[in-house]
């Protein structure tokens, strides 16, 4: 692979960690319209628990998307490291997306639906592509 190439993967595996980790703090602020509840989960978990397990899925998948883009970044030091951090760190952010979530379609961007979407691309690739990074 080109090094532009990684390197631009870095750059949006970051952008896309990062703001996984400042959303995912703020939740559910941003999101206007929010009704407390998981379309997932129901009344099992609700308004103020929710908001807490949301938010830390979020931080998670943020914080374990960072240390990919780092791994990929910096292979001499975390050889081996890309792709579990990559599977963890999707699978996190999809599951952030699914708890999180409310049913409402009108706010299924606001709500993360593009974000699960580039961690579904995230996780595909790692598993399609598991030597992609190696050297």
């Amino acid at each position: 692979m080109k090094p532009w190439m990684e390197y631009l993967i870095v750059f949006v595996l970051f952008c896309h960690g990062f703001v996984y980790v400042r959303i995912g703090a703020m939740l559910p602020a941003p999101v206007k319209g929010w009704n407390g509840r998981s379309w997932l989960l129901g009344e099992w978990i609700a308004n103020s628990q929710l908001t807490r397990v949301s938010v830390w899925l979020h931080v998670i998948a943020g914080i374990v998307l960072l240390a990919c883009a780092v791994a990929i970044g910096l292979p001499s030091l975390f050889a081996g490291w890309w792709r579990p951090l990559a599977v963890a760190g999707a699978l996190l952010g999809i599951v952030a997306f699914a708890v999180f979530w409310d049913g409402q379609t009108g706010l299924l961007v606001d709500e993360g639906g593009l974000g699960a979407l580039i961690s579904l691309l995230v996780l595909i690739g790692a598993v399609a592509f598991p030597n992609a990074f190696d050297r």
